[in-house]
């Protein structure tokens, strides 16, 4: 049975191989040639296209609205095309291949597209110096570092980071001046716009503060390229070494080392850099100045009907301001919001009051106490008034007074009676006798004169809303004891040099102790300043501030800069010497400032 079925299968095989022959020589069926497609469909002159179909053989001519072609390569289903030159629009395009001509293809003529190429654009920050990490912005760069380079005045910077429209880099060293990035990506450079090297900076000292004081002081140095590291600074003052016990590279924290009185340039050396900066002058012992509260709540709400007597505790007052001190030991206080007169006994803290001023008195400012009399200026109503301690009598010195906003009253050895008056005529008026009535011009200023005392010379000491402290000698004449005309500021200037500093313009008070030594009342930075005397008076006088933080507004006691005030509005010399008196307009209260 197998042997039957193997010789079935043989013949079948060979019946289908004879089937299979060709029986005579016959030609192979051409296709009709057809076009499909013309990719891409639009462009413009020079853009190269490829059609698409089948059947195509040479010669193959392509006609573009009756224009050739250039034909690159054909094959027998695409056709390799460079379109010619033409006018913006749809066009039609013809294939003739062979001896067939086929239709029904388009192109759309357009706007070339610009290539976008590598650019730079702009530099985040646009300035800086060697070692600050700079952002380049900009287009086509690599998201591979390795891929980019960048230079600039021809170093390279080192690239920390990047992609396609931000390379991060680290500037090299350069000199100041400015030069463009220069970016290759590839073998494709480009160059962006200029940067700016800044001037790299070096060993300073841009201050000292404070800036006078005395053997084992704490100051403060501000500057730039200090270590961090303390030892790694040396300090000296004439010679002497002092303590570095805090560093950081804008800030030396130094103790002051012995040495004579004087000015001396303080001198920082770093590694192989030294810097002689601004001078520390050396002057006595500081004394100490202590803030206290003595009467009033501080703070509180202002209140119309507020006129409370009392102990520290229970008296009140409304917008305290002159303050004059009396025989008898009282304070004499013009509580300026009251229109009154109150007594603050500097034994038992008791404040007691009179009105008799409050018919004849609007706004009392400040006066001197002459006899039995306070004299002040009412500035609200432009009139002096007196009152009588002894009797408690008030009366009118000026029913009409030349001028606006007269702010004080002073008087001379002699007994002559001064008028400062800010607004209008900016000018200190004299006159003789007790009821004014010789009242002349004395001197004038550029700026508002705002408070004036005599100093133990015989000289007018008068504070300006300029910012400057005048002297006003007997004769008139007058001469800048300190401060930088309208150089709003809070700024001792250089030790000895008064007439570098710059102060408040609010300058409502002074007060001058027996050597001279002038104290201020700067409510533009709610401090207490002492303008101390030199070798030569007024001509090399020390500024410093000895009671309350520039800027820093409060009702806080304490010592020295630990203190805060909040419109310190009076200023007066005790006639001890060794306590100041301060009148708080809007925070409601008289405090001393006791001097060790």
């Amino acid at each position: 049975m197998k042997k039957s079925l193997a010789y079935i299968l043989l013949a079948g095989a060979a019946l289908l191989s004879a089937a299979c022959q060709p029986k005579g020589e016959s030609e192979p069926v051409k296709p009709t040639p057809k076009v499909l497609s013309l990719l891409p469909k639009a462009g413009y002159p020079g853009t190269e296209a490829v059609i698409s179909g089948y059947g195509f053989e040479d010669p193959v001519t392509v006609s573009v609205d009756g224009v050739a072609a250039t034909v690159k390569s054909v094959t027998i289903d695409r056709i390799h095309i460079v379109m010619p030159d033409h006018e913006l629009g749809e066009v039609p395009v013809s294939v003739k291949t062979g001896d067939v001509l086929l239709e029904g293809l388009g192109f759309r003529y357009a706007e070339p597209v610009e290539e976008e190429k590598m650019a730079i654009f702009s530099y985040s920050p646009n300035s800086g110096i060697e070692g600050d990490q700079i952002a380049i912005n900009g287009r086509l760069f690599s998201n591979k570092k390795e891929r980019n380079s960048v230079t600039i005045n021809g170093l390279t910077a080192e690239i920390v980071a990047a992609n396609d429209s931000r390379l991060l880099v680290i500037l090299p060293d350069n000199p100041e001046g400015q030069y463009p990035f220069v970016v290759t990506v590839d073998g494709e450079t480009v160059t962006g716009p200029m940067f700016t090297y800044n001037k790299k900076p070096e060993l300073e000292v841009f201050s000292v503060t404070p800036n006078s004081g005395s053997a084992g002081d704490v100051v403060v140095l501000a500057g730039q390229c200090f270590s961090p590291v303390a030892e790694e600074n040396t300090v000296t003052l004439n010679g002497a070494k002092a303590d570095v016990i805090g560093a950081t590279s804008t800030e030396l924290t130094i103790r002051i080392p012995e040495n004579p009185k004087g000015a001396y340039p303080v001198v920082v050396t770093v590694g192989d850099k030294t810097f002689e900066g601004p001078s520390f002058l050396y002057v006595a012992k500081k004394k100490v100045y202590t803030v206290k509260t003595l009467s009033g709540s501080a703070g509180r709400a202002a209140d119309a009907t507020t006129l409370v007597d009392g102990g520290p505790a229970e008296a009140k007052f409304r917008q305290p301001r002159g303050v004059g001190f009396l025989p008898d030991g009282r304070l004499l206080i013009l509580d300026n919001g009251n229109n009154c007169v109150r007594f603050l006994d500097l034994g038992s803290w008791n404040v007691t009051s009179s009105t008799a001023t409050k018919s004849i008195s609007n706004a009392g400012w400040r006066g001197s106490v002459h006899g039995d009399w306070f004299y002040y200026a009412s500035k609200g109503n432009n009139k002096i008034i007196r009152y009588n301690y002894k009797t408690d009598a008030a009366e009118v010195v000026t029913a009409s007074f030349t001028g606006t906003s007269p702010m004080d009253v002073a008087f001379d050895a002699a007994g002559n009676a001064y008028v400062l008056v800010r607004d209008g005529s900016k000018a200190i008026f004299k006159a003789t006798g007790d009821d004014f009535s010789t009242l002349q011009p004395f001197v004038t200023f550029d700026d508002g004169p705002l408070a004036m005392e005599f100093d133990p010379e015989g000289n007018l000491i008068v504070t300006t809303n300029g910012c400057q402290i005048i002297g006003v000698k007997p004769d008139g004449e007058k001469f800048v004891i300190a401060g930088i005309r309208a150089g709003k500021a809070d700024d001792p200037g250089e030790p000895g040099q008064p007439l570098t500093a710059k102060f408040g313009s609010n300058l409502f008070a002074l007060t001058l102790d027996k050597e001279g030594n002038i104290y201020l009342a700067d409510d533009s930075f709610k401090v207490i300043k002492l303008i101390a005397r030199g070798e030569k008076g007024y001509e090399d006088a020390v500024i410093s501030t000895v009671a309350g933080t520039s800027g820093a507004s409060g009702k806080t006691d304490g010592v020295g800069s630990e203190a805060r005030f909040g419109s310190p509005g009076e200023l007066r010399m005790d006639p001890s010497g060794n306590r100041l008196i301060v009148t708080e307009y809007n925070h409601f209260t008289i405090r001393e400032i006791l001097i060790d």
